[in-house]
């Protein structure tokens, strides 16, 4: 198969497994999930769809779910599920603590990086990140804000690149206070410049457009640094198109999606 029939092939693969993790329902209604409620024994179990998207779905009674043998990079989707008349709804990522979103901190940098392009004028790290030998991101993460200096926010996706959008974001600060930042450039990219010299941050909060506009918090529990990576779960928040997705309840206990995906799970041993 060509460049292109593969790159086709893999958007066909992605679009057929967004659906699954756009949030349904009731479970949209709290801003955090603690644990999932008992669901339906009846249908607990294991589940395969078959081709051209075959897929793995376990469904735990007591309201858990996980699905994967997702195609790359999509990582393995897992939450809280509930059936609802004839239909099985899922809440993707409502079982766990990151809702969505986390922290990201990348490798600091070493001696041995700053070895490998030291030179005339080079001899700390500091001017190797300065001159764009060494990546930023692995030197500011790490660095303590001073009072003069901006705070950095970059919300990023780090599996499958899929754009921030419309994104807010909010700091709380140990005093209490929250502050809202100005609105970004539309890449996931913040620069607080007015917050106070004394200022410790304690959480990050991201509010994505898409439904339901919430906020999203991540805590943080070192200094406050000039750089801040969080990254989102495309599928989690359903920054992902497709639509909602709930399965149906066939007569012989397969679950079947709505078109145009037509994903039909059925029971395995």
């Amino acid at each position: 198969m060509s460049a292109a029939g593969d790159a086709r092939l893999r958007r066909l693969r992605l679009s057929a497994c967004a659906s699954l993790a756009i949030v349904c329902g009731s479970f949209l209604a709290g801003a955090a999930f603690a644990a999932c409620k008992p669901a339906d024994a009846a249908l607990a179990g294991q589940y395969a769809s078959g081709a051209p998207t075959p897929l793995s779905l376990r469904l735990d009674a007591d309201g858990r779910f996980r699905i994967y043998d997702l195609p790359p990079p999509l990582a393995d989707i897992a939450g809280c599920w509930q059936r609802e008349g004839a239909r099985v709804v899922f809440a993707p990522g409502a079982d766990g603590d990151k809702d969505g979103i986390e922290r990201v901190l990348p490798d600091p940098l070493t001696q041995a990086d700053l070895d490998k392009v030291r030179g005339d004028g080079i001899q700390t790290l500091e001017q190797a990140v300065d001159a764009g030998l060494l990546p930023p991101a692995r030197w500011w993460a790490h660095q303590p804000r001073k009072p003069d200096e901006p705070l950095r926010v970059k919300v990023f996706d780090p599996r499958a690149g899929i754009a921030a959008g419309e994104t807010r974001l909010s700091l709380r600060l140990a005093d209490g206070r929250e502050i809202e930042a100005s609105p970004g450039t539309g890449d996931g990219e913040f620069e607080v410049a007015s917050l106070p010299a004394s200022a410790a941050v304690t959480a990050i909060g991201v509010r994505f457009a898409y439904p339901p506009q919430r906020t999203r918090w991540v805590a943080t529990t070192d200094s406050t640094k000039q750089l801040y990576l969080i990254g989102f779960d495309a599928l989690a928040i359903g920054a992902i198109p497709g639509g909602p997705l709930a399965l149906d309840v066939q007569a012989d206990g397969s679950l079947l999606a709505d078109p145009p995906d037509r994903l039909h799970f059925k029971r395995t041993p």
